[in-house]
């Protein structure tokens, strides 16, 4: 037998050793209950994307792995350029003895949607390079401009998602009014929700402005002010990483979806940022952006934004002394933040509707009155299984434990000293006796890193407010307490604020509250300041013994 039948034989084992791949690929989709992956059409990538052909072209290396479809072979060649006919052996076989031989081929021809090819001409080469292993064929590319990244990996349900999104992009022209904006999604329909929220936000634009809102206004004004906002916190977060191959657009119609029922089931209005916080269930600033924010004070003074430390204020208060004293605390603290204020007051179900009429109107009147946005809820229940599922949407959560001693008649929230203390997820504001205007603050500082949150509030005080803090380190056994107030030192001269520092022994609650008495101090920052957990159930920790003794509110962060 000559060379040349050794090889057209050979050939021809390899033509069918492929036809019986492309066969089995087959099989197992059917026994999947899915379907064959054939090459995609490129007539339809190029409709459903509303794509435009270059009239230039030019000679590349191309991945042979990256054409995925053809221009009018689609149904005979797999995704992988199997062959899917017999009926192609005796054109497949040629090609081959072709390009292994002296003879060679021609480029082929491809059209590029993204990283994606698609072949014009040259099908069969490329089912032979693939079969061969090749990396790069050579071919002339038509590049094919869409506003929809397309990719090697897109599958037709991907197609679908991204044709919708084409659509939308075409319909609201975001991508050139906000170049840059991506909010690609990955489920069918998406791209179709978010033009729903587009058009929901020109309605209420227009009722708002009283005037008729154009479309391309209302599209601007929905990114810049609905939308971007949910993203930054989601960034923030970094919730994203917990919802793998999903997008950023994908999670704000997640939260838009999830919105409604949360404030059914809370009674209060959330604006999405804070939706955003209470999923996430961390705090939204952390290390990196404390150090963020306090370097733009420091540079600019106050930034002038509505708020910084804290947006949203939690407050758990009665019509009694101890809880209107909670809710004249927070309004003190919101107007200082321009903060929203959240109130819960937990009742009995057979409560009188006069009462919780009365109460929606006192906490209304006060909100009024300060100049500070409010939205109430009362609600029936345990009381600190009610204030702890709520604590998620809210930056602080602001309580009066005035402590009685064992034996006294406790004050509405005192018998629940210890869970709110141990359990709330955000800082807490506990309040033992009187309001204070939260402008002389003393730092009890150990160093930890609960600690380091509360100095974090100090200098922030000091540089937006004004305010002179004081940071106070009690010297104990086991570490160095001029080593830790000198990290306090630094914290505060590296962003140009002042403070007084003190070093004082003892025990640690009584020194405290010594200090706090003694320089007229009228909050407490409290980082970590822990012992043994099992010692603190017994004998209970430093922040219960600081509300027996402080003379000012305690905020622990």
């Amino acid at each position: 037998m000559d060379e040349g039948a050794t090889g057209a034989s050979a050939a021809v084992s390899d033509f069918y050793r492929a036809r019986r791949r492309a066969g089995l690929r087959r099989l197992m989709a059917q026994l999947g209950g899915g379907r064959e992956q054939r090459a995609i059409s490129y007539e339809e990538v190029r409709k459903r994307l509303q794509a435009v052909e270059s009239a230039r072209h030019e000679l590349q290396d191309v991945p042979v792995d990256a054409i995925v479809g053809s221009v009018g072979r689609y149904n005979d060649f797999t995704r992988e350029f199997l062959p899917r006919h017999d009926a192609a052996v005796e054109r497949w076989v040629g090609v081959k003895m072709a390009m292994t031989g002296m003879e060679g081929v021609p480029p082929i021809e491809v059209y590029r949607v993204g990283d994606a090819y698609f072949v014009r001409d040259g099908n069969h080469r490329v089912s032979v390079a693939r079969q061969l292993g090749v990396a790069y064929i050579q071919a002339y590319v038509t590049p094919v401009h869409t506003r929809v990244p397309y990719s090697p990996e897109d599958d037709p349900e991907s197609l679908i998602v991204k044709a919708e999104y084409a659509d939308f992009l075409e319909h609201t022209r975001l991508d050139e009014l906000r170049p840059g904006a991506d909010l690609r999604v990955t489920e069918p329909g998406a791209a179709e929700r978010l033009s729903e929220h587009v058009s929901v936000h020109r309605y209420f634009m227009g009722i708002d402005e009283d005037r008729e809102v154009g479309y391309e206004e209302a599209v601007a004004h929905f990114y810049d002010t609905v939308y971007l906002p949910v993203v930054k916190a989601i960034r923030a977060s970094g919730i994203l990483r917990d919802f793998s191959g999903r997008t950023e657009a994908d999670l704000y119609l997640w939260m838009a979806d999830h919105r409604a029922k949360l404030e059914e089931e809370l009674g209060w209005e959330l604006p999405g940022p804070q939706v955003v916080q209470g999923v996430a269930g961390g705090q939204l600033a952390g290390e990196e952006e404390r150090g963020a924010l306090l370097r733009r004070l420091a540079a600019k003074g106050d930034t002038g934004e509505v708020s910084q430390l804290a947006d949203d204020l939690l407050v758990a208060f009665d019509l009694g002394e101890p809880g209107m004293t909670a809710l004249e605390q927070a309004l003190v603290f919101a107007q200082r933040e321009r903060a929203r204020v959240y109130g819960v007051r937990v009742m009995p179900e057979e409560a009188p509707e006069e009462e919780r009429r009365r109460t929606e109107e006192i906490f209304d009147e006060r909100c009024r009155a300060a100049g500070v946005r409010g939205q109430l809820a009362v609600v029936a229940g345990d009381p600190v299984t009610r204030i702890l599922e709520r604590a998620r949407w809210a930056d602080v959560v602001i309580a009066n434990l005035a402590y009685r001693g064992r034996g006294e008649v406790e004050a509405t929230l005192a018998r629940n000293v210890r869970p709110l203390l141990r359990h709330s997820p955000r800082p807490l504001l506990a309040l033992s006796g009187a309001v204070t205007p939260l402008e002389r603050p003393l730092v009890a500082y150990d160093g930890g890193p609960r600690a380091e949150a509360a100095l974090f509030a100090a200098v922030y005080a000091a540089l937006k407010w004004g305010q002179h803090p004081v940071v106070l380190t009690v010297e104990e056994w086991d570490r160095s307490a001029e080593a830790t107030l000198d990290r306090a030192r630094d914290a505060f001269e590296r962003y140009g604020a002042s403070a007084d520092y003190l070093l004082r022994d003892g025990p640690v609650a009584e020194r405290i509250a010594q200090v706090a008495r003694d320089l007229d101090r009228d909050v407490i920052l409290l980082g970590s300041y822990k012992h043994n957990r099992f010692l603190e159930d017994v004998f209970g920790g430093v922040p219960e013994e600081l509300l027996r003794r402080a003379p000012a509110p305690l905020l622990l962060t």
